[in-house]
């Protein structure tokens, strides 16, 4: 997958079905050192998204791993709207755990300076995977300017780049929840950057017979998930019609652990439209900027990704 190379990890994220696999998915690749989960109110609230960290480390068995608490908010305090209509009641599919845990075990540090004080104690050394609302990173860029410096990557999953979106006609959910929190990492951001958006996401699925081999193991990773998935993928697959298996996260994750997956990509800076009645939280790729608009520094939008590589990467995380 990634080599021999040492990848030193932390997860800004929102559990969320797709989260929990992408978390699933770096705990199981023996080159991922994950350093923390710093979490972000987004596809559920913030008290679901630390209780939903905590239960798929203790599924693998990896409670040794920090869980910081973050925004539960937008910068602007707007009421982000949740997932639950398609992570269900709880974000991991409304599927009851008998044994919930305690949030006694969150670290009592705030998410932000956590992020701001690892990242300074690997310098160059530690890569962000932000797989959530931006909220946290936007608030550690704006406590320390040179935060994303001390980076050595950046990977989001949030955005589009065709205008289409999955929360509006126009926005992508994670880049709809906090517009300005996206604006304010993507125009000053000081380390390569690296976006998989949804429409990216939509075009890099999986076959639904691979995914019915895949779900019907019978591990405790694979039942996990067959259980927290199963109501998204019956909606996706008799509902929606799609003709593939997609999830979002675990592709930008895919894109974090091994840059190799990556088959077509381009490079431009992007605009976050923040006022649009319509397109609130659109990303748009500029390309002439005949407009004159104020721009951060050119990014990675992946377009392609190698599926193969995808598919061992998700049968590797529930083995």
């Amino acid at each position: 997958m990634s080599g021999g190379e040492q990848i030193e990890m932390i997860i800004d994220c929102d559990p969320g079905v797709d989260d929990a696999v992408a978390i699933m998915m770096a705990l199981s690749q023996p080159s991922v050192n994950l350093l923390g989960l710093t979490c972000v109110g987004g596809n559920t609230p913030i008290d679901n998204v630390l209780r939903n960290a905590l239960r798929v480390l203790r599924l693998c068995e990896r409670t040794d791993v920090p869980v910081f608490r973050g925004s539960g908010s937008s910068l602007l305090h707007d009421s982000i709207k949740d997932a639950h209509h398609v992570h269900g009641s709880d974000g991991l599919g409304g599927v009851p755990d008998p044994d919930p845990p305690s949030l006694d075990l969150i670290q009592s540090e705030h998410a932000v300076h956590a992020m701001i004080r690892m990242t300074k104690e690997k310098p160059g050394q530690v890569t962000m995977v932000a797989i959530g609302p931006l909220t946290n990173l936007a608030l550690a860029i704006r406590l320390d300017p040179g935060f994303t410096g001390t980076l050595k990557k950046l990977v989001i999953m949030g955005g589009n780049t065709e205008g289409s979106g999955s929360m509006t006609d126009a926005a992508e959910f994670n880049f709809f929840s906090d517009p300005e929190a996206a604006h304010i990492v993507l125009q000053d951001v000081k380390c390569p950057t690296i976006v998989v958006g949804w429409e990216t996401c939509l075009k890099n699925g999986l076959s639904w017979e691979w995914y019915d081999k895949w779900s019907s193991s019978q591990s405790p990773k694979a039942t996990f998930v067959n259980n927290i998935t199963r109501s998204m993928a019956d909606r996706m697959r008799n509902r929606s019609m799609r003709k593939l298996f997609l999830l979002c996260d675990p592709l930008a994750m895919a894109v974090a652990i091994d840059q190799g997956v990556v088959t077509a990509s381009d490079h431009l800076p992007v605009f976050i439209e923040m006022q649009g009645t319509v397109t609130r939280g659109q990303m748009v790729s500029v390309v002439k900027n005949t407009q004159g608009l104020e721009l951060g520094p050119k990014i990675e939008i992946v377009k392609r990704c190698r599926i193969e590589t995808l598919a061992a990467m998700y049968e590797q995380a529930t083995s």
